[in-house]
């Protein structure tokens, strides 16, 4: 690649003499630029070439970059606590603040590293980001990690209406908790579990779990001030005391809270609220079809208090997919086909891109990223259609009502076979 004319928005393409990528049709001047961050162009290590930024939270900021020895993109964590120091304008060394911050900085820093050095034995954990190198620069720290094409849980809950049905939900977060009792059989414990944390690749079906900024050991020692940490709706109680209790069950609260979300569309009430009394719905409540093992698992894994949540991954990984209601479930993945082939008639698209969006889905491609092909990008028209059809109570009396009264939906259903794909696709997914 001629990294002269490297697009820093993708480090995939190269940019053409108006400046526009022939990869992701993007421009220099769609990147968002701040004082912040590094600058684009920059380079770490005369290794890695940096390009625009992917995501910042309270401790860090994470970039697409550019391997110019693998001719690679990867993404680069850099340790940069918002609070506690600044960067100048234009420049790349990170400057803590006087006193105490520096202080904490510098022991944050060097944790960030110790924790990184941990973190790459799961380079091989289907579910986790590798860890390639890691090292310190600018004054600051860096994680280069693999870099993953895709999308977040939260942005496909934004374009589907947000929220997705019981069964891909739990379909995406079962990976997301096998990596997780990896990880607490190693002694971490992630702390910031949520939409934002979990990846849908766009190349493949995998699902990552991601931005381990404030993870740490689970050894029992008693942790200060980084400790404290909340993201509003999946943080317990334990999290916000320096010296709460936390473990598994820590993480077990956000992964629970994460399924929440997902099958209503709303995000759980803060833990604070309901520490002062206010009680925190069901999902039934909000009139979703769950089955009551599914409901009672995610509601137990929501306790308030800790010792009345699951105590391991395991327990809840058996409390849901061991149950006869995993054994039993699949009638909801039919309602969003004939969910998606309305949508498909009233947008005018043709029919032959079901079947084979469709075929694809039971072979078990795509079918993470499905929403992209069956509802194209429209995302108003998306809400308003997924809202529409999500609440059909009866999928057989649905599916023969519409047979009935629209013959081109016959036709539709006919052309792409449904019974047979969903039945296909179901029996791939439960071997």
């Amino acid at each position: 690649m001629d990294i002269s004319r490297i697009c820093f928005n993708c480090m995939k393409g190269e940019v053409d003499d108006d400046g526009v990528c022939n990869v992701c049709g993007k421009q220099f001047s769609d990147i968002k630029l701040s004082e912040n961050y590094l600058p684009v162009g920059s380079f770490l290590r005369d290794k890695y070439l940096m390009g625009k930024v992917l995501g910042e939270g309270g401790f860090g900021i994470t970039y697409i970059g550019y391997d110019i020895n693998l001719d690679a993109q990867v993404a680069i964590k850099e340790f940069f606590p918002r609070n506690y120091c600044s960067r100048a304008r234009g420049a790349s060394t990170v400057i803590p603040n006087e006193g105490d911050a520096e202080v904490f900085f510098d022991k944050q820093r060097d944790r960030f590293l110790d924790e990184a050095k941990r973190l790459a034995k799961f380079r091989n954990t289907p579910a986790i980001v590798s860890v390639l190198d890691f090292f310190k620069d600018n004054g600051t720290a860096y994680i280069v990690m693999n870099y993953i094409d895709g999308t977040t849980l939260r942005d496909l809950l934004e374009d589907s209406g947000e929220r997705i049905s019981v069964e891909e939900t739990l379909k995406i977060i079962e990976p997301v908790m096998i990596a997780l009792k990896e990880i607490h059989d190693n002694g971490f414990i992630h702390r910031d579990i949520s939409p934002d944390n979990i990846m849908l690749s766009n190349l493949s079906n995998r699902v990552y779990l991601i931005d381990f900024g404030t993870a740490r050991s689970n050894s029992g020692e008693e942790e200060k001030t980084i400790s404290v940490f909340k993201k509003s709706g999946y943080t317990p109680p334990e999290q916000l005391r320096t010296k709460g209790k936390q473990g598994p069950w820590t993480d077990i609260y956000a992964l629970c809270g994460t399924i929440y979300r997902c099958i209503t569309g709303v995000k759980p009430l803060d833990v604070t609220d309901r520490l002062f009394g206010e009680v925190l719905k069901k999902p039934s409540e909000y009139g979703i079809r769950i089955n009551k093992t599914y409901e009672d698992a995610i509601m137990k894994g929501l306790e308030v208090h800790n010792d009345n949540r699951f105590q391991s991954i395991d327990e809840l990984y058996d409390a849901i997919y061991k149950s006869d209601a995993w054994k039993d479930a699949g009638d909801e993945e039919y309602t969003k086909i004939v969910e998606a082939v309305r949508n498909y008639k009233i947008h005018g698209n043709p029919i032959p891109k079901i079947e084979q969006a469709y075929r694809n889905k039971a072979k078990g491609e795509n079918n993470i990223s499905i929403n992209q092909p069956i509802y194209g990008n429209d995302k108003e028209a998306i809400k308003q259609v997924v809202s529409q059809y999500k609440q059909t109570a009866e999928y057989e009396a649905a599916h023969d009502k519409l047979v009935k009264e629209d013959p081109d939906y016959k036709k539709a259903m006919e052309e792409v076979k449904m019974r047979e794909v969903v039945r296909e696709y179901k029996d791939s997914h439960h071997q």
